[in-house]
């Protein structure tokens, strides 16, 4: 199974979200969620929205000018859904 999510996201060539996936391969987001963390932490894939959580992550009321209360409360932060990316 793993090698199948793996091969469906090598042939997407670009990112994936977890939610096209799941809906695209017939498993539970929950079960698939798991595989993904898996197949990232062994080095297959690379989770593709880190980049843009750790922007987001270093936001501060300094970065706006001072204006701002923060994360908490910024109307420019949005959730981010997890994507996946084949690294190879």
């Amino acid at each position: 199974m793993l090698r199948q999510v793996l091969l469906e996201i090598k042939n997407a060539r670009g990112t994936v979200s977890l939610n096209d996936l799941s809906r695209k391969m017939g498993i539970e987001r929950s079960a698939l969620g798991g595989m993904l963390d898996h197949l990232v932490h062994t080095g297959y894939l690379r989770d593709d929205s880190q980049d843009i959580t750790e922007a987001i992550n270093t936001c501060s009321p300094e970065s706006c000018g001072g204006s701002c209360a923060g994360q908490a409360s910024c109307p420019f932060i949005a959730q981010i859904p997890k994507t996946y990316i084949y690294p190879g």
